[in-house]
């Protein structure tokens, strides 16, 4: 790893007075009551989702494209599928309006299974998450913990913790973390929120969604904030790729789908990119929010990748490209 430490300002992406987010939607929405936390009564009146309703798909490089499904407490669908004990486990859950075979945990796997033999898991909640976003925000906490009964079996088979690395986006970023919070013989080892989801979710509240305690490591890229996700740092690795609330591409993007979807691209691409996200550390996240740059401390650090940030912390700002690929060419290097 290169121990020179580089001194330079980021600056930041200027924009032509680009149109705000929908306010409407935006504001509609926070009429309804927030989210619900594991623990609230209220959870239960709401929430409709069964067990049935999440799956869990098994790839590995023997089935990269055909899944085999792992059902809770059901050994036997474990044992014979291509499950091996002796690899890594990454688990992927997709967010509001997807399902299992969308953009996010299709790239996501991609990568992986390119880069090494994994166990990839993908949480496919598309019949909770395929409805209204109020709706869909509440089902969350009911998705956490079936994934959490989901990790429990794991652990009563003998998967260590010590090996599992959930990914998140979204509202799947909250699934992850509510999962991670409430899992037995946790910690769980690494979990990363891809622009976790901030309508109905609040910092207030941190059982109802992703925060720093759910895992033992908690990294956390910024796309959409401010509307379709959280601004605020919420992991001990915070990265804001141009600033983490507007991505150059995207043009006008209303709605900020655009934007919010990056954040799972740029992270599928870190993968398996020969061409790293290399950013620059801020000196906290005021620096970031109210100069929308960095000048920088000197240390920089690499989104994403295959490789976890173990002992790191900090906000993180870079710049990125407008389409792929998406990572800078560093002409210093």
């Amino acid at each position: 790893m290169c121990n020179v430490h580089l001194f330079f300002q980021v600056s930041a992406i200027k924009w032509d007075a680009p149109a705000p987010y929908d306010p409407v939607w935006l504001a509609s929405v926070q009429t309804y009551q927030p989210a619900f936390a594991v623990n609230e009564t209220r959870l239960w009146f709401w929430g409709w989702v069964n067990e049935q309703d999440v799956q869990f798909q098994l790839f590995t490089r023997r089935n990269p494209f055909d899944s085999q499904e792992i059902k809770i407490n059901d050994t036997a669908s474990l044992r014979n599928s291509n499950f091996d004990f002796k690899n890594k486990v990454k688990v992927l859950t997709h967010g509001w309006l997807n399902h299992g075979s969308s953009p996010m945990p299709e790239s996501i796997k991609e990568a992986y299974l390119n880069i090494s033999d994994l166990n990839i898991i993908v949480v496919d909640w598309g019949k909770a998450a395929n409805v209204n976003y109020i709706l869909a925000s509440y089902n969350v906490a009911m998705v956490g913990r079936v994934l959490t009964e989901f990790l429990n079996f794991l652990i009563s088979e003998g998967v260590s913790m010590d090996d599992v690395h959930l990914i998140g986006h979204s509202l799947g970023a909250h699934v992850v973390g509510i999962a991670g919070a409430y899992v037995q013989q946790g910690p769980i080892d690494t979990i990363t929120g891809l622009d976790p989801a901030l309508p109905l979710f609040s910092l207030s509240n941190i059982n109802g969604r992703l925060d720093k305690h759910d895992a033992r490591h908690v990294e956390v890229i910024h796309t959409c904030g401010g509307y379709l996700g959280f601004a605020s740092p919420l992991g001990h690795i915070d990265f804001y790729p141009n600033g983490g609330t507007r991505q150059p591409g995207c043009r006008l993007d209303y709605r900020g789908l655009c934007a919010h979807n990056r954040a799972h691209m740029y992270f599928s691409e870190s993968i398996i990119s020969t061409v790293p996200f290399t950013a620059v550390r801020c000196k906290d996240y005021d620096e970031l929010y109210y100069n929308g740059s960095c000048e920088g401390t000197g240390e920089t650090l690499i989104m994403g990748g295959f490789d976890i940030h173990y002992g790191k912390d900090g906000i993180y700002y870079l710049k990125t490209n407008a389409e792929k690929p998406f990572a800078i060419v560093n002409e210093n290097s």
